[in-house]
């Protein structure tokens, strides 16, 4: 990569990662009020009423990635006719996908007593999803023009006013619990901040691009090509919502909405880490795009496994932690009362990891427009995961459905989109990229002994107890990933760019 695109991904890496810890600490607070004063039930109706409407969030699918992946050759070629010709066209299909979440969103009312199984009266939970509906649909407004910042690799510009209003949010909703443990008036404070929220980085677009407000169509066959992309990325889209968001609404089904709330603990703090390493990605994503149009396929395949590398080291670390102190820490956090299956726990963290490992291949797929070929994995992956969730909770409960995930995963994304990665982009076997895969979950592996042997010996559960058990497992599955790894080349080439970045001061 160029200096400046390393220089801007940094940047970018660096306000993700602030804005999303201090996020993360608020997020943790509000959880903690909103159990104490709601409790189980109504988390668990708050997490199966986001997966709903992610799900009608589809009507999306496909169009954000299409616009962003169109738009980086003109940036590169500073046309800003055609920039604003996009941004126009991405405006007026966001109006339509409104319309559609509206309808879609309506249609589901009726069927919501057979998805929640909630002693709350109907009335009560027909309001609460309609408010969550109307965060949806807010969500939508005026959004696409953070697609320009993203894109010009200032994302930090964005992170900052998300993160601002994100604390007045989680800050204001924290106070409304405790004095009027009122479920309406968070989802309402909610709803106003995401408003704010889109008006505030629509503003701020309009200052920085002044050029994108002028009017500008896009000729026929640029919407064209768009719509073929789209077509590509909105199958693959689904399959992945499907995966991501099904969880909650089989759980509710098959097992009880509370067992929805106990489950989205544990979810909460894989997220949480999923989100901060996805931060990452996403401050590289831009750059990654701009090298995908140098052509120059050694140098992008060797990028790509250096990212590989990194996000091992990062979701692996997590992962060898989680197994020390997960049950721990939510003992600590909500109480034993909402603790679940060691089982449960484990396929937790192995979804979480097959998951987050998948950053790097999305990452080039998406700049690279290999969205085209993997279309046809999508459909077939969304079927295995809707059969096996139902046919593995009704057997086995929570763990079948969440096992379900992970047999999804393993079976289609795992491997062939990666496959399709080298053929299609590198031009190349991609038997070293396997090797290195199994190669890291072998050290995640012996990684876990030790985590595994300190939480035995560990036993207490309070927070000085937890706090060094962490350290310990840190050193130690920091020592082993060292020594396993400093022979080969992501390492030495991942060192060498952190030292260089350091020498310029970015």
């Amino acid at each position: 990569m160029s200096k400046n695109r390393t220089q801007n991904s940094a940047k970018n890496v660096t306000f993700g990662f602030a804005t999303q810890i201090i996020v993360l600490l608020i997020n943790f607070i509000t959880r903690t009020v909103f159990i104490h004063y709601l409790g189980a039930e109504m988390l668990g109706i708050s997490g199966l009423y986001t997966n709903i409407l992610s799900l009608l969030s589809m009507a999306e699918l496909g169009f954000g990635n299409a616009i962003i992946y169109s738009m980086y050759k003109p940036i590169k070629n500073k046309d800003e006719r055609q920039i604003a010709a996009l941004l126009n066209y991405y405006r007026r299909i966001y109006v339509g996908i409104i319309g559609v979440i509206i309808v879609a969103g309506c249609i589901l009312i009726p069927f919501l007593p057979y998805i929640v199984h909630s002693s709350l009266s109907n009335q009560d939970l027909i309001v609460y999803y309609l408010l969550f509906l109307i965060n949806t649909i807010c969500s939508y407004t005026f959004v696409y023009k953070t697609s320009i910042i993203n894109t010009q690799q200032k994302m930090y510009v964005t992170k900052v006013i998300n993160t601002s209003v994100l604390i007045v949010q989680l800050l204001i909703q924290t106070i409304t619990l405790a004095i009027s443990q009122s479920y309406i008036a968070f989802l309402v404070v909610q709803i106003f901040c995401t408003l704010l929220n889109n008006i505030l980085c629509s503003i701020v677009a309009d200052r920085m691009y002044p050029y994108i407000k002028q009017p500008a169509d896009l000729h026929p066959s640029r919407k064209k090509e768009i719509r073929e992309n789209v077509s590509s990325i909105f199958l693959y889209k689904v399959s992945g919502t499907i995966l991501n968001n099904t969880d909650n609404i089989f759980i509710s089904m098959l097992v009880d909405t509370i067992a929805v709330g106990f489950y989205s603990n544990y979810y909460m703090v894989v997220s949480a880490l999923s989100n901060i390493i996805f931060i990452f990605f996403n401050a590289v994503t831009a750059s990654v795009g701009n090298l995908m149009t140098e052509k120059n396929t050694a140098k992008q395949e060797s990028v790509f496994m250096q990212l590989n590398y990194i996000c091992f080291l990062i979701t692996g670390f997590c992962a060898v932690e989680l197994i020390a102190i997960f049950s721990n820490f939510i003992t600590i956090w909500v109480g034993s009362d909402y603790l679940m299956d060691n089982n449960i726990m484990i396929i937790v963290i192995i979804n979480f990891y097959i998951y987050t490992m998948q950053n790097p291949v999305w990452t080039f797929r998406d700049t690279s427009g290999l969205f085209k070929d993997a279309k046809n994995d999508t459909i077939l992956l969304a079927v295995i995961n809707i059969v096996l969730s139902f046919i593995m909770g009704r057997a086995f409960g929570v763990f079948g459905i969440l096992l379900a995930t992970a047999i999804s995963r393993l079976l289609i994304t795992s491997w062939h989109q990666p496959y399709l990665l080298y053929k299609k982009i590198f031009k190349q076997g991609y038997s070293n990229f396997i090797l290195k895969q199994t190669f890291y979950i072998v050290i995640i592996l012996i990684s876990s002994i030790p985590s595994i042997l300190i939480s035995q010996l560990i036993t207490e559960t309070t927070l000085p107890h937890i706090i060094i058990k962490a350290i310990i497992t840190a050193i130690c599955t920091l020592f082993i990933f060292t020594i396993t790894t400093c022979h080969t080349e992501e390492f030495q080439r991942c060192k060498a760019r952190i030292k260089q970045l350091m020498k310029k001061g970015v």
